[in-house]
């Protein structure tokens, strides 16, 4: 019995080693998916008068989402931290003026000062 105690024991070890990192490669993918949530707000909500907005999206009395979008000369700077229990994870997006009116998002260039 003690021999196939033996056998068996690195092989359960092994197995929830591989367990904890998929719990937390899911815990990441979980914040990432908030961040993104946050960038997608952030880009249909760029703000026409103001250079710098911050805000954060909520759900279930939990923070999704902290969004900070800073207007610059060439296009928009977006940094999104999404979090998910204990995680948390930095998305930061670079979009120009021309690609936002491309797409649609926004309806002129702002002139630059």
């Amino acid at each position: 019995m003690k021999i196939v105690a033996t056998l068996f024991f690195p092989i359960l070890l092994f197995g929830q080693t591989i367990n904890l990192k998929n719990d937390f490669t899911q815990k990441v993918d979980s914040a990432y998916i908030n961040a993104m949530k946050g960038v997608y707000f952030a880009i249909e909500n760029i703000p026409d008068r103001k250079n710098s907005v911050s805000s954060e999206l909520i759900a279930n009395n939990a923070i999704v989402a902290s969004i900070k979008i800073n207007k610059e000369i060439g296009g928009v700077n977006i940094q999104s931290i999404g979090y998910f229990k204990t995680y948390k994870v930095t998305v930061d997006v670079y979009r120009d003026y021309q690609s936002l009116k491309k797409e649609g998002i926004i309806d002129f260039i702002p002139k630059k000062e």
